[in-house]
């Protein structure tokens, strides 16, 4: 009797939750199409240049907003920096390993590693991938309202949905910073991305908080 009366109250609690989304549909934010495109091109010792996905890939992103560039420090091998960035209903929380597969990438090693911000540090993924004998290492997390970052995208995916109920307000943004190994330095690769990310970190936040403002 117990358990049916669970039930029912779950099954009253879902139907009241869905009722409120519909009745109270998430509102357009103020982040709006090209917002990421007044991401710094240059900052600190990094130079950046626009580059871009193909059609099919912009085509199965869905996103509401891209930003796709490559920056340099000084003589490094540069570094590939993406944002994807839903409103609303797109989660926007895909699997990137399973993107790398499709592209014909072998995963070879997966890990976390400790980012510092001024905000509070969080951990983020990394992920070391090859292909016929190049490796790339990539660091990616996900951001959404609240001004949480996060590697764990189930995490991110509660915020997301919390927020939509609580206060009508549900975007998120996954982010990768990606550069190539060379003869097989794995450290100075992942020390490179996460440099990058960190002094990348501040005006991600400055763009993607107006989410929150609403």
């Amino acid at each position: 009797m117990r358990r049916q009366t669970a039930t029912i109250v779950t099954i009253a609690m879902l139907a009241v939750t869905a009722l409120y989304v519909f009745m109270n549909p998430p509102s357009k934010l103020v982040l709006g199409t090209g917002a990421l495109s007044t991401f710094p091109q240059e900052f600190g010792e990094w130079t950046g240049v626009d580059l871009g996905f193909s059609k099919v890939v912009y085509d199965e992103l869905a996103a509401d907003d891209t930003l796709v560039r490559e920056y340099r420090r000084g003589e490094e091998s540069p570094v590939w920096f993406v944002i994807i960035y839903h409103e609303n209903k797109r989660y926007g929380a895909h699997d990137p390993m399973v993107c790398y597969r499709a592209q014909g990438w072998d995963v070879e090693e997966e890990g976390t590693i400790a980012l510092t911000r001024r905000s509070g540090g969080f951990d983020a993924n990394w992920a070391l991938v090859s292909e016929d004998g190049r490796e790339r290492l990539a660091l990616y997390w996900w951001y959404t309202a609240g001004d949480l970052a996060t590697g764990d995208r189930d995490s991110f995916k509660a915020r997301m949905a919390a927020s939509g109920i609580l206060s009508n307000i549900t975007f998120g943004a996954f982010v990768r910073v990606s550069t190539d190994v060379l003869d097989g330095d794995v450290e100075s690769a992942l020390a490179r991305v996460r440099e990058f990310a960190e002094d990348a970190l501040p005006h991600v936040a400055a763009i993607l908080a107006s989410g929150d403002e609403d």
